[in-house]
Parts: C-alpha cells; structure tokens; sequence
C-alpha cells in the first residue's frame, strides 16, 4: 500500500541521538509522520574568484522526483551510521568521490520543515556540508541513480531556485542556507529574516 519501498530502515525517535524505540521502513516515515533526517552536501569551486555548484539531475527511473535537479550529493540517515559517514559513503556512491576528498567536507548547520501531501506528513531535518572541490574534478555517478551532473554558477542556481520548481523541493532550502552563509543574500534584501528563520521552521530537533 505505501509505494518506494526502499528496504531500508530508519530509527524512530523523540529526536536526534536520542535511544531509538524501533526502526521503521524509509518510504513508510511520511505515513506515520515519523520524524526523519538527512544530508545534504553542497559541493562547490571557486575559478577566477567565482564560486560554482555542482547539480545532479535524479535519474528519470528513481522512485522519487524523477528528473529534478538535486545536489551533488544527498541522502538519507539510515539507522546505525552517523552523519559523517554517511557522507562520505553517498560521496563515493553517487559522485565517485575518494575519501581522501569527502574527508574534509563540512558541517555547516541544520534545517528543518514540515509538509503535508495527501497522506503524507514529512517532518524532515537535514544535515547540511559543504565541500570544496578541485577545479579540474568531474563527478562519475556510481549507482545509477543520477542521470547526469552540471557546474553552474551560484547565482544561476540561485536564479533556477527562485524562477522554477526544477530542484527537489528540500535542496531548495539547502541551498538558500548556503547563499545566506556564503554572502550572497544580505541583510538589506527583502524579507531576509523571515527566510531565515523559514529555514529552520519544522521541529528542529
């Protein structure tokens, strides 16, 4: 009855490294609105004092948002691995990126938010890092759940974030959390503090 199963196990619990009461098949969370978390990896470079993002478009087969455009890398957190690690194993998997490289990705924060769709009741947190990339590394997708992958500009991201839905709906906030910390939205801009404070609106915890 619940479609994409994915035959992977998420922790419940009343929040993050907290003793988990049991464990709950990943596409079933939304449907129990269990309390579910990710990460979320910016991986970027800088060539001639401009900083550029690197996007993955999902493959057209994937069980969820076929075709939209996503990050680098992204995940969730499946029960028994912790946050670094599983960036370092979604680095290899879905970008082929060495650990001698995913290593020194970032922790850089945490957003949360909640949403409603039919019967589904996401009430997500994510993880956010932030990698810096040699200029001359090309992402190779590894388990074929990303189509294809671009370097744009950040303000071109930002712009597709802005005019568009062709992100994933949540890389959309992660990557407004990395234009706020990277400069590129100021405290001058229209509505800044209620984005902000919008980044962090689920129960982040």
């Amino acid at each position: 009855m619940i479609p994409g199963i994915r035959n992977e196990l998420y922790p419940v619990t009343s929040s993050y490294g907290m003793p988990v009461y049991f464990s709950l098949e990943r596409a079933a969370a939304p449907y129990f609105g269990i309390k579910a978390y990710g990460v979320h990896m910016n991986g970027y470079v800088e060539k001639d004092g401009q900083k550029f993002l690197w996007i993955g478009k999902r493959s057209d087969v994937k069980q969820t948002y076929p075709g939209m455009l996503d990050h680098l890398v992204a995940g969730g957190l499946p029960y028994g691995i912790s946050c670094k690690e599983n960036i370092i194993k979604e680095c290899e998997e879905e970008a082929g990126i060495p650990r001698s490289m995913s290593t020194n990705a970032t922790s850089v924060g945490a957003i949360s938010y909640m949403d409603i769709e039919g019967f589904r009741y996401k009430r997500d947190v994510l993880f956010c890092y932030d990698l810096k990339l040699p200029a001359d590394f090309l992402p190779n997708n590894e388990d074929g759940e990303v189509d294809s992958f671009r370097l744009i500009p950040v303000p071109h991201a930002a712009n597709i974030v802005r005019r568009t839905d062709f992100f994933k709906p949540n890389c959309n906030l992660v990557i407004i959390d990395f234009l706020f910390r990277h400069g590129y939205i100021q405290p001058d801009s229209h509505g800044y503090l209620d984005l902000l404070q919008s980044l962090r609106s689920g129960d982040c915890s």
